[in-house]
């Protein structure tokens, strides 16, 4: 049998798929805006690394991501629920991203895997607790391209206490300050820790830099694996 237009364009359609399927490994990862901390440094994308870091603080959200697997540093891999969003993980409030098909619960805050005890070790959560924070340097420029930093689990503390004592004692939101974050030197995992160094002149650019990369603060986190 002959095919017919209909097989032909379907034929087409599987070869692109199978050419967007191979496109990562053609064109390469896509250039991340993550700055990292492991071994204690923080290293941006550009490859430069320090061990404390200056910046102003966009903004920020909670982020909350549950992992299947045991972890392995060689083989990444995807949660399969998260969450972002500003409202409190206690709250009942935060709830699974809607990319999400199967989340394991209808809020975070009665999920059992965001429960104390529901880890592999019996102590902490199986759901990672972070924080997202998106910045840019300490005098940005009107086009300035913000970089993530995610505050580990066993960074909220002082994360909180920082936020707290720029409210309360400051009377001044993290948009206004110039911010150092460092490692905690009594810890041999990168364990932030947070100081105000200034307030600033650039509110107006921070602003309206908030608002120009509002669907980067808020975006979903990035699947590796996605097909």
């Amino acid at each position: 049998m002959e095919d017919t237009p209909g097989t032909d364009v379907a034929n087409l359609e599987a070869e692109l798929q199978k050419d967007l399927a191979n496109l990562s490994a053609r064109v390469g990862a896509p250039p991340s805006n993550r700055i990292s901390t492991k071994g204690k440094k923080f290293t941006l994308p550009t490859g430069e690394s320090n061990t404390s870091l200056q910046g102003i603080i966009l903004d920020w959200r909670h982020a909350l991501a549950n992992y299947p697997g045991v972890f392995n540093a060689n083989a990444p891999q995807d949660p399969d629920c998260f969450a972002i969003g500003t409202d409190n993980p206690d709250s009942g409030l935060l709830k699974p991203h809607p990319l999400i098909e199967n989340p394991h619960n209808d809020n975070c805050a009665t999920c059992p895997k965001n429960q104390w005890g529901s880890d592999s070790n019996g102590r902490g959560k199986a759901c990672k607790n972070q924080i997202r924070a998106v910045l840019v340097s300490s005098n940005p420029a009107e086009d300035a391209m913000p970089l993530t930093l995610f505050v580990s689990p066993s960074g909220l503390k002082n994360w909180n206490a920082y936020l707290t004592e720029l409210a309360n004692v400051h009377g001044l939101a993290v948009q206004q300050v110039i911010t150092e974050i460092t490692f905690d030197p009594n810890e041999t995992y990168p364990k932030l820790q947070f100081a105000m160094l200034e307030r600033h002149p650039f509110l107006a650019n921070v602003l309206q830099l908030r608002k120009q990369h509002i669907d980067t603060i808020n975006r979903p986190i990035e699947l590796k694996n996605k097909g």
